[in-house]
């Protein structure tokens, strides 16, 4: 078993005093609790530390050895404690964020800037999945927070409301002869539902070209190769010219929230960050 930081405070106090009783009136203890701790200390490295006389508790030669050892374990416990505290109460440190990379796109770049103004050192590692996925990584303590879209409740998490979207379909503006193509992410719930919709009654004939990437189907919309699925925020991002393609069909409503466990973000760091990124929307 490894030694105890009181264990080897109390042996350091015998060795420079050399007398059990006159460490005790030191440290403020018994002397019975003081011999206690220092019979379970030679219990566990296995050797006398010191000789027991009339006058006093003369180290042996492991206790002189153990003596060299024991103020570097010390000040080695020292610096790791101190480190915790400070990552702690100290506005510094490295957290997992997690996000879908599309709204990573409208989430980071603001969560970034204000802790450039607020906390400069808080370090993020970031990781993009959908929502769903996300969320899970959360609960489960693989990430420390994210931004996911219209997550399922669960009783060890956190969630604030950011804002809203919605996923409709999308044109490029001023497109007369639109190609009978629709770029879509199957993978999103809100897609299938719209699909599921309006699919049969309004695109008869119609082309499905399928891709995880919101970005790279809002430029496919944007080239005029068809019409694409995506969430308002994507197609109004950068101000690029796109429209709604018909306000007679579906749109799916989504809310935006920022996720995370309440035990993971106790840290003083951990607090000012929440309360960056609960403004990302604003």
């Amino acid at each position: 078993m490894i030694p105890t930081p009181t264990e080897i405070q109390y042996f350091l106090e015998i060795y420079h005093t050399q007398h059990i009783s006159n460490a005790a009136i030191r440290l403020a203890i018994t002397q019975p609790t003081l011999t206690q701790s220092l019979q379970k200390l030679e219990e566990k490295v296995g050797v006398a530390l010191f000789h027991r006389t009339r006058q006093g508790a003369v180290p042996t030669a492991a206790g002189k050895n153990f003596y060299q050892k024991a103020r570097a374990l010390l000040e080695n416990w020292k610096e790791v404690s101190d480190g915790i505290l400070s990552a702690q109460t100290e506005l510094q440190g490295k957290f997992r964020v997690g996000c879908h990379p599309s709204v990573g796109s409208y989430t980071i770049p603001s969560l970034l800037a204000g802790l450039e103004k607020k906390a400069p050192l808080i370090e993020l590692s970031l990781t993009h999945d959908f929502s769903r996925k996300i969320t899970e990584k959360i609960i489960s303590f693989e990430l420390d927070f994210g931004f996911v879209i219209n997550p399922a409740r669960h009783p060890d998490l956190v969630l604030k409301k950011l804002g809203e979207d919605t996923v409709t379909f999308w044109k490029k503006k001023g497109l007369n002869k639109i190609p009978k193509r629709i770029f879509a992410d199957l993978n999103l719930t809100q897609v299938q539902s719209l699909l599921s919709k309006s699919q049969r009654a309004e695109f008869a004939g119609w082309q499905l070209v399928e891709s995880t990437s919101l970005e790279l189907i809002r430029t496919m919309t944007l080239s005029g190769q068809g019409i694409g699925i995506i969430p308002t925020r994507i197609a109004h991002a950068d101000h690029q010219d796109l429209l709604v393609y018909d306000s007679n069909l579906p749109v799916i409503k989504d809310e935006i929230f920022l996720a995370y466990r309440k035990e993971a973000m106790s840290s003083v760091a951990g607090k000012a960050l929440i309360e960056q990124a609960s403004m990302v929307l604003r």
